[in-house]
């Protein structure tokens, strides 16, 4: 169990929601440009701290799920407008919510961690 969290993980879930707002507002979908613009370099910084071993990298890992979880719900609403899936998107939100309060709180347990694969796993298929 690891009990350690800084400013600079806190701050990539702050990125993460404003962006997700900017998109949910904007009727951007998680693969337009403009989601993309943002996306694609905080996950290849994120990602490069892991592999570094970065002292934080299990918070890094968490981040990275509750950005899969803000594409997937931004996509919901970019598809479906009226029609969007309540359950699915509550659960989303619930996660996102647990997934704060574990960074924000500074716990997190090693073995219930994704690895990298998994998390490349639910990108590519939209969690």
């Amino acid at each position: 169990m690891s009990k350690m969290n800084s400013e600079e993980t806190i701050k990539y879930l702050d990125k993460i929601d404003a962006a997700y707002a900017q998109g949910k507002l904007g009727g951007w979908s998680r693969y337009s440009k403009k989601w993309s613009e943002f996306s694609t370099p905080m996950n290849v910084e994120i990602r490069k701290k892991i592999e570094a071993g970065h002292p934080e990298k299990l918070f890094m890992k968490m981040i990275l799920s509750y950005w899969i979880n803000r594409s997937v719900m931004l996509e919901m609403y970019f598809k479906r407008k009226n029609k969007i899936r309540k359950n699915k998107l509550r659960a989303l939100s619930h996660s996102c919510k647990a997934i704060r309060k574990d960074i924000v709180s500074g716990c997190a347990n090693e073995n219930e961690m994704l690895t990298l694969n998994d998390i490349a796993r639910m990108s590519l298929k939209g969690a």
